[in-house]
């Protein structure tokens, strides 16, 4: 990777602790990002921060920014707990320095709404991400891309709290923006594709849904690769459309692909990995293969319970799986 020659060479010739060495550090960690190389950019990310909190100071712009991109970064390898703090933290800094109303609090208060989602705190994340919506809209406008990310937010977060007809609005809303502002392909465009279809086979609607699965497939295969996480998301969303319309065979092999990806690329303890895991387990239990799932719905709830705590939403989901699973292969046993 180009970044990483740069780096060492500005390490060399500048020093460790150098501005520029800072910068090739950040933007090291963010491509490592995009490629779903999450564990290997926490490093680099967290070697900035403390960088950048000792020469510039704890309340600088720059530590912000880094704040909140460690944040992200933890999130994405499913340690919420510990990225929670950072992203208040952030919100904090850059709220008393640019005011409530700046696109860049903006952004801080969406991080720190996804945070608490993802720690199943949906009531508490909800006006966090309104606020975020308004501030954008406001100051960007209501065609933005960045407007597009927020209404998106917002339907994740109204779905993740069952309200599936007043999450559809505005995840349709954010399609149309993202499309017409980043093109038909770009990947943004395939979170937005899927995100409608999720929300559409929440509210029944599967066979609209497919289609939507299918196309974000298509672009996020042809932009990020084969084996990028977001690529597993897509998998599994598409084998969960197929099984809701009765087509479980043709499911099974997405579903295992999506969770080998997410497995090699985020690890056999994530959270996204229990997701995976699960889902096989449902795709197996609807081909009547229920001994076969048994394992894989133990250790969905295993690692979900061990990340994310038992009293998390998506633990009492496995749970509830596992145990109608045990009661079904009770059944087929007697």
């Amino acid at each position: 990777m180009l970044e990483e020659g740069a780096l060492r060479i500005t390490e060399a010739a500048l020093g460790p602790d150098h501005p520029d060495t800072v910068t090739l550090l950040g933007n090291l960690a963010m491509t490592l990002g995009e490629l779903g190389r999450h564990a290997e950019a926490l490093p680099p990310v967290e070697r900035a921060l403390r960088i950048t909190e000792a020469t510039l100071g704890p309340h600088h712009p720059d530590t912000t920014t880094l704040l909140g991109n460690l944040a992200v970064t933890l999130g994405e390898l499913g340690r919420h707990a510990e990225a929670l703090p950072l992203a208040e933290r952030a919100l904090r800094i850059t709220e008393a320095r640019l005011g409530p109303d700046h696109p860049d609090t903006a952004t801080r208060l969406d991080n720190l709404a996804r945070s608490m989602s993802e720690l199943g705190r949906h009531a508490e994340a909800l006006p966090l991400v309104e606020r975020a919506l308004r501030i954008t809209e406001t100051t960007l406008g209501p065609d933005h891309p960045d407007t597009a990310i927020r209404l998106g937010n917002l339907a994740v977060t109204l779905d993740e709290m069952g309200r599936h007809a007043e999450a559809l609005p505005p995840v349709e809303r954010a399609l149309r923006i993202t499309e017409t502002t980043l093109g038909p392909d770009h990947p943004d465009t395939a979170i937005r594709l899927g995100n409608l279809a999720v929300t559409l086979g929440e509210l029944g609607r599967h066979a609209e849904a497919l289609p939507l699965e299918e196309r974000a497939l298509r672009i996020t295969e042809a932009t990020l690769g084969p084996d990028h996480p977001a690529t597993a998301t897509r998998l599994d969303n598409l084998a969960r459309s197929m099984s809701e319309l009765g087509r479980h065979a043709e499911a099974l092999p997405l579903a295992e692909r999506a969770l080998r990806i997410t497995e090699t690329t985020l690890g056999p303890d994530h959270p996204d990995t229990a997701i995976r895991l699960g889902n096989l387990a449902v795709t197996l239990d609807e081909m009547g293969r229920h001994a076969e799932a048994l394992p894989l719905a133990e250790r969905a709830l295993e690692i979900t319970e061990a990340a994310l705590g038992p009293a998390h939403p998506d633990a009492a989901i496995r749970l509830n799986n596992l145990v109608a699973l045990r009661e079904r292969l009770k059944d087929h046993d007697e």
